[in-house]
């Protein structure tokens, strides 16, 4: 009877869909691991924020997975058309064309024509899943983005003014801070990451003494120039290695290990927004939607579902957004191999404690 009541309990529908997950979050992570500047690439949009003088409204965010450059661009609208130009402007005409173009699903990097732009320069295009920003790093530069701006308002309250609509101003000098400032992760900053020098200030000008005649003169300026962006790079990879090892070492402890096999029904963790003119409250709706078979396993944590009845692929989800869905069957056969594993954990405990007796 208790077995039964548990099976039943286990395959509801209704608590499936409503009783949240006490466990922890499922994914380990898998660190990008770039070994060259401009081989890994990351594009966001920030914004709607509030129109400026000049009519922009949006941040357009570029950044090198490598050495942490970043291009950032004040545009009026967010559109395929303006990502693409100003990939082609900023990114392609600047530094060449990327191995890999990280975005996550919004409709302008999403759209034939992007798609287009990116596929005759030769990048591959690669979209972060449903739910789970972490693996586009430009979400960081955002946040920093967002910080400098208001710093840039409480510093100069004459300039920016209460009203926010002169923030495109500054991104100039924003982003001279963040190219000129050593990166926590590389040790280095992006201009000498990228450069293989420091970006020079006036103040440098004055206080720096000529390096006329410190050269050696047996060597040339670009022999000089390779070896100190040889050492830089192979500074950077070994930090790099090393920065995230830590990282992932940390990030695994919060999380556990998941894996699914196609043809697994799984169930997807929704994310609804309230809705007061239809009476409808995000608090009390279903917390996962489902059941979807897994058809297709991309990697470690990512994974292509399909609706259970037509087969219609509904989409790329990380692990972490997704749960065992468990119908009667399947309820059984948990049941079994729990009995099973339990089974082998008491013989080996009995063979332990008689080899200790003896």
């Amino acid at each position: 009877m208790n077995s039964d009541v548990k099976k039943y309990v286990v395959s509801c529908c209704s608590c499936q869909a409503t009783k949240p997950s006490q466990r922890k979050t499922a994914g380990l992570m898998v660190p990008i691991q770039p070994q060259r500047p401009w081989e890994y690439t990351g594009v966001d949009y920030v914004g709607p924020l509030p129109r400026t003088q000049r009519g922009n409204a949006y941040i357009l965010v570029f950044v090198d997975y490598f050495s942490k450059w970043v291009e950032v661009s004040a545009v009026r609208e967010a559109t395929a058309q303006v990502a693409a130009n100003k990939f082609i402007t900023d990114i392609f005409a600047r530094h060449g064309s990327p191995s890999h173009l990280i975005s996550d699903r919004g409709m302008p990097f999403v759209s034939e024509l992007f798609e287009h732009v990116l596929l005759t320069l030769g990048t591959e295009h690669r979209l972060t899943t449903a739910y789970h920003p972490q693996t586009n790093a430009t979400e960081r530069v955002n946040r920093t983005l967002k910080t400098a701006i208001y710093v840039c308002r409480c510093v100069y309250p004459h300039y920016v003014g209460d009203k926010h609509t002169s923030w495109d101003k500054y991104l100039p000098q924003i982003c001279f801070a963040l190219r000129t400032a050593p990166h926590e992760s590389t040790g280095l900053s992006p201009s000498m990451m990228l450069y293989g020098r420091e970006l020079d200030t006036p103040l440098d000008l004055v206080t720096q003494p000529s390096g006329e005649g410190l050269s050696d003169p047996e060597t040339s300026h670009s022999d000089d120039l390779r070896a100190l962006l040889r050492d830089a790079h192979e500074h950077a990879r070994l930090v790099l290695g090393e920065s995230h090892k830590r990282q992932k070492h940390y990030y695994d402890l919060r999380c556990r290990t998941v894996s699914y096999e196609v043809g697994d029904l799984v169930r997807v963790k929704s994310h609804p927004k309230s809705d007061a003119s239809s009476n409808f409250s995000a608090k009390l709706a279903p917390l996962y939607t489902g059941p979807y078979r897994i058809s297709k396993r991309m990697s470690d944590v990512n994974y292509c579902l399909t609706t259970v009845d037509t087969g219609k692929r509904v989409g790329v989800f990380h692990v972490a957004n997704l749960q065992p869905f468990y119908t009667w069957a399947s309820a059984l056969s948990v049941k079994r191999a729990n009995l099973k594993f339990l089974g082998k954990r008491k013989k080996r405990n009995v063979r332990k404690r008689g080899n200790f007796v003896l």
